[in-house]
């Protein structure tokens, strides 16, 4: 295959890849974040989870009763492909609305994944991630507000399969990046 077009194609897989991430961690499928990590990887998350992408998953799932929203947004993007192995420097807006004592706090956070990628089996996968925090800005409380005219009376989205992006989507209902 001509080579340009190799890296156009390995490209849009990472690109599928880190959004897939976006997606499943905001609506808590592990399932759907396990295939997205190759099983020897390992992700930095700072204080909340750092080690085997194991004990990332096992944190995930004992802080679900404690988010009540959470939104990755994925902006710059740069990929450097060396045949069967990628770095990738993603630049993210998380918004994270957490449940604390009695009230809802936001947690907004600007910064970038550091990863490496390794294509085994001719699938892209996570090895290897670390979370950069160029800033963060917490409100305490929640300004969550919905009495707005455009967003009174909008769906509300939820971590789960309750989400109602599971109900209106027939075609999108598998974004994994495979």
């Amino acid at each position: 295959m001509d080579p340009a077009l190799q890296e156009m194609l390995d490209e849009h897989a990472l690109h599928k890849l880190v959004h897939a991430y976006c997606r499943a961690v905001d609506r808590g499928d592990i399932a759907a974040l396990r295939e997205l990590y190759h099983h020897d990887a390992v992700d930095a998350h700072g204080a909340f989870s750092t080690g085997s992408v194991e004990r990332f998953f096992e944190q995930l799932v004992a802080s679900r009763p404690y988010l009540r929203a959470m939104a990755h947004n994925i902006t710059t993007v740069n990929f450097a492909i060396d045949g069967n192995s990628a770095e990738g420097e993603v630049y993210n807006i998380a918004v994270h609305t957490l449940a604390a004592k009695g009230r809802d706090v936001d947690l907004i956070i600007g910064g970038r994944y550091l990863d490496k990628y390794e294509k085994r089996g001719n699938v892209w996968k996570l090895l290897e991630r670390t979370i950069v925090t160029d800033w963060a800005r917490v409100s305490d409380p929640s300004s969550m507000d919905m009495s707005h005219p455009i967003t009174a009376d909008t769906l509300k989205g939820a971590l789960d399969e309750t989400d109602p992006s599971y109900q209106f989507f027939a075609l999108l209902t598998n974004l994994s990046p495979g």
